[in-house]
C-alpha cells in the first residue's frame, strides 16, 4: 500500500513539473509512471540498460523533490481540489466563479 501511494504521489509530481525536466528524464518517467512499464520495457524501448533506466529515475525523483519543496505546487494544487470538492457542497454559485478562475 505504501508503496503505491509513493507511485502516486511521483506520479501527481511528474504532472506538475514534467516541463521541468530534460526531455530523456520526462520521456522515462512518463512510461514508468503513466504508462506503468517496467524498467525492462524501458530499457528495451529506447535502447538502454536498465541499470540507465533505474538511474534516470532515481535522478529524476531526486529532482521532481526538490522541486516539490521548493515550489509546493502539487501541494497546492492537492488543497484546491479538496477545497473546490467543498466549494461545490456548500455554495455552487461560487464553486461556479472559483471553476471559472482556475480555468483563467
Amino acid at each position: 500500500m505504501r508503496r503505491m501511494i509513493k507511485e502516486l504521489y511521483f506520479a501527481e509530481l511528474y504532472e506538475q513539473y514534467k516541463n521541468l525536466l530534460s526531455p530523456q528524464k520526462r520521456k522515462i518517467v512518463y512510461e514508468y509512471y503513466i504508462l506503468d512499464l517496467s524498467l525492462g520495457e524501458i530499457a528495451e524501448g529506447n535502447a538502454v540498460t536498465r541499470q540507465s533506466v533505474n538511474d534516470a529515475l532515481k535522478k529524476a525523483r531526486a529532482q521532481l523533490l526538490e522541486l516539490e519543496n521548493a515550489l509546493h505546487a502539487a501541494e497546492k494544487y492537492t488543497a484546491l481540489g479538496a477545497f473546490a470538492e467543498k466549494l461545490k457542497k456548500e455554495c455552487p454559485s461560487l464553486y461556479g466563479e472559483f471553476a471559472t478562475l482556475l480555468k483563467d
